[in-house]
């Protein structure tokens, strides 16, 4: 019998009080890791000179499989950015999603960052770009393939990843790489709505922000958009959200602005009916998280073959 998703089993109501006070629960509601004969794993690399940082380091995933012959082949590259509110949480807490995404034949790039408030946006974006360009460093070592590369990333992550894409896309960012995909779950990519937002941290976030003493907020919004750097040559992306998130409308808008520069967009919005699309869907055992996550392996299996596709001779 098909389960009616409009009412949540008690044993997950608490999950669904995460939006209304948070991240502190995220540890408290996240899906158990599981040990798996199938990935190897290296855990808290470093990637700045500080080798004890740990908001600095990233865990590689690998399948066994392709880590096996590491040195003789180059295997596509998915960076993972954690969500959390700019201010909370920790890659241990996606090691499972991860894997799930090693499982599809990629290398997974999983990123600790430093947070807020006791860091700054500036910060956040410089230790992604500095992570990024360690792992295209030492890319021999990692085994990945700098012209078969995916980011992901959740809420605060999926902002994260998409402004990485989009600077890189539109030149702003010199590094290069060749990104398939993107992947994006329940984002903000335009700023200068976070305080309009009916969402806690993002309020919280910007009530900060106005309180910074000469702070610029309209050149803020503008340095940390996604939608400010978005060209036609933005990556393929997949974006999901659900409607009863608060959030949706960042989604909702993003599409229709990628669809209007003619960027390739795959999309799954859940209806408001969808209580278990809620904000964090993707750390939470149920429906939606599973259809979320079919569609962006096949999304990510179909941008592989275009890319097989594009390297055959005529």
């Amino acid at each position: 019998m098909e389960q009616n998703y409009t009412e949540i089993p008690k044993k997950n109501k608490k999950s669904l009080l995460l939006e209304r006070f948070g991240t502190k629960l995220v540890s408290k509601i996240i899906r158990k890791d599981k040990s798996t004969n199938e990935i190897q794993s290296v855990l808290n690399i470093p990637y700045t000179p500080n080798k004890t940082d740990k908001l600095r380091q990233f865990d590689w995933h690998c399948p066994v499989k392709i880590s096996n012959n590491l040195y003789q082949t180059k295997t596509p590259v998915l960076f993972y950015i954690h969500g959390g509110s700019w201010s909370a949480a920790d890659k241990s807490m996606f090691s499972l999603l991860s894997k799930e995404f090693a499982e599809q034949g990629l290398i997974v790039i999983n990123i600790n960052y430093s947070l807020l408030p006791e860091s700054n946006f500036a910060t956040i974006y410089q230790d992604l770009v500095n992570c990024l360009t360690f792992c295209l460093k030492k890319r021999d070592m990692l085994g990945i393939d700098p012209q078969k590369v995916f980011f992901a990333g959740d809420s605060a992550g999926a902002h994260l990843s998409s402004l990485i894409c989009s600077r890189i896309t539109a030149g702003d960012l010199k590094i290069d790489i060749n990104i398939l995909g993107v992947i994006l779950f329940y984002g903000v990519y335009d700023l200068k709505r976070l305080g309009s937002l009916r969402f806690r941290s993002c309020n919280v976030l910007h009530d900060s922000f106005l309180q910074t003493k000469g702070a610029n907020i309209e050149q803020f919004y503008k340095e940390f958009s996604t939608t400010t750097y978005l060209t036609s040559n933005f990556p393929p992306a997949f974006i999901t959200a659900g409607k009863i998130d608060s959030l949706h409308l960042e989604s909702e808008r993003l599409i229709d602005k990628l669809t209007e520069l003619n960027v390739p967009v795959t999309s799954l919005i859940f209806p408001k009916n969808r209580l278990d699309a809620r904000h964090a869907f993707v750390n939470i055992e149920l429906k939606a998280r599973t259809q979320a996550l079919t569609k962006a392996f096949q999304f990510i299996h179909n941008q592989l073959k275009k890319a097989e596709t594009k390297k055959e001779p005529n």
